[in-house]
């Protein structure tokens, strides 16, 4: 049996006239900074890993460099790209009761050989296996992201999110479960449909799909870039 939910979504994103040429206007990509994975282990009461340890900052490019290294263990993998998604600690310590499931997810993300649908899938289907997960698509996605060495399933959070409903022409394509997180009830194919919106925007922007999720994540804090903002008022 298929691992993709059946879906009925668009393959053809539509783009609201206005909202879209402000974006196109105003995209600059969203700089996540880089983190220090020991001492965020340290907070959460994790012992430290092999290779990050010694490490005193992991950004985007060191994330890619672990995940493709098959020297580098899977734990290492799976609790960098959390640790630098600066997941919550309460549920890092959730997700630890489960780690061997989680870091079964993360060795099939690497070989890959799944396509961004089927990892999405996997994914899902891990976190409803287990009565309080820890994880949900915001971070489950980053995994998909960095340890897939194809690095062509986008992180799907709640500023991506809210960026590609804002965009879209019609209903919104991504269920949120309140205006900050996005729902677990979303299937794969909505993460297709998200994915194809990345890339669509990357060709009208000559952009990557890595810049253009970054674009739809926009610079956040006390000065927040015009995409943001535009985005936090709707």
């Amino acid at each position: 049996m298929s691992l993709i939910l059946k879906e009925s979504i668009s393959s053809e994103p539509r783009y609201h006239a206005d909202r879209y040429d402000y974006f196109r206007s105003v995209a600059r990509p969203g700089a996540w900074p880089e983190t220090s994975i020991s001492t965020w282990l340290k907070s959460v009461g994790l012992p430290a890993l092999a290779s990050v340890a010694a490490t005193t900052s992991i950004g985007r490019r060191e994330l890619k460099e672990m995940a493709e290294n098959p020297d580098c263990p899977d734990r290492d993998v799976l609790w960098a790209i959390l640790g630098w998604g600066k997941m919550r600690r309460d549920h890092a310590r959730t997700l630890a009761r489960n780690e061997d499931k989680w870091l079964a997810v993360v060795n099939r993300l690497r070989r890959g050989d799944l396509s961004r649908s089927e990892g999405y899938a996997l994914c899902h289907a891990v976190m409803n296996s287990i009565t309080r997960p820890g994880v949900g698509p915001a971070y489950f996605t980053k995994l998909i992201f960095f340890a897939d060495p194809k690095h062509e399933g986008y992180i799907m959070d709640q500023w991506t999110a809210r960026s590609c409903n804002f965009l879209i022409n019609g209903p919104p394509i991504i269920r949120m479960q309140s205006r900050s997180y996005v729902s677990p009830k979303n299937g794969s194919a909505i993460y297709e449909a998200y994915c194809r919106v990345v890339e669509d925007l990357a060709l009208r922007l000559e952009r990557s799909p890595e810049e253009t999720e970054l674009c739809l994540f926009s610079k956040g804090g006390r000065k927040p870039d015009p995409w943001r903002k535009r985005v936090k008022s709707h």
